[in-house]
């Protein structure tokens, strides 16, 4: 059983991508209709930045003027780029070891698949719970099946005894048919 990957992950929502020379006040519109949006900030293919709505709210509080300044300007800029095909358990452990401002998700040649948001990671922590407790179930039959296959070698059982009960107590009979091949 594969684990599942970052890019299993619901990766191309919640988030906006609008160019490092944007106004802050273009993007209000949008984070008014979703607040939990992250706007990643783009320079040519590259993901540069992140803005939130608190980012926001807290440099107007210093009294930013939204209506002239650009988000390149307001931006936190520790992102984190992990490969789409990262497994699930290395990439949850690389993003709680660096604790970046935001996971980008990228292909191999480094292009932009989607952002990994909080809500990802909370719901990967819970995906990947439930694939190592399936793995483990599934380690514990093939063990089961394994030993009891070992134990039933020298009986003549089989994979189909153990999974439907021996029948060696039972007479043999014959099923009467009702069509006959004669």
């Amino acid at each position: 059983m594969e684990e599942p990957t970052v890019a299993d992950m619901s990766i191309t929502d919640e988030h906006i991508v609008v160019e490092s020379k944007t106004k802050v006040s273009d993007i209000c519109q949008e984070l008014s209709r979703n607040p939990e949006h992250a706007i990643l900030v783009k320079k040519g293919k590259d993901i540069l930045g992140v803005v939130t709505a608190r980012d926001i709210f807290a440099k107007m509080a210093e009294g930013l003027n939204a209506t002239k300044v650009k988000v390149d300007k307001i931006m936190r800029t520790n992102i984190l780029a992990v490969l789409g095909n990262t497994p699930l358990s290395k990439g949850l452990d690389i993003m709680s070891t660096t604790s970046p401002d935001a996971v980008i998700v990228v292909d191999e040649g480094g292009e932009f698949l989607g952002y990994f948001s909080v809500r990802d990671y909370r719901e990967a922590t819970r995906k990947l719970e439930a694939h190592l407790l399936m793995a483990a179930r599934l380690s514990r039959s093939r063990k089961a099946i394994t030993d009891k296959k070992i134990e039933d070698d020298d009986s003549g059982g089989d994979l189909l005894d153990l999974l439907l009960g021996s029948n060696d107590e039972e007479d043999e009979t014959e099923v009467p048919s009702m069509i006959s091949l004669d």
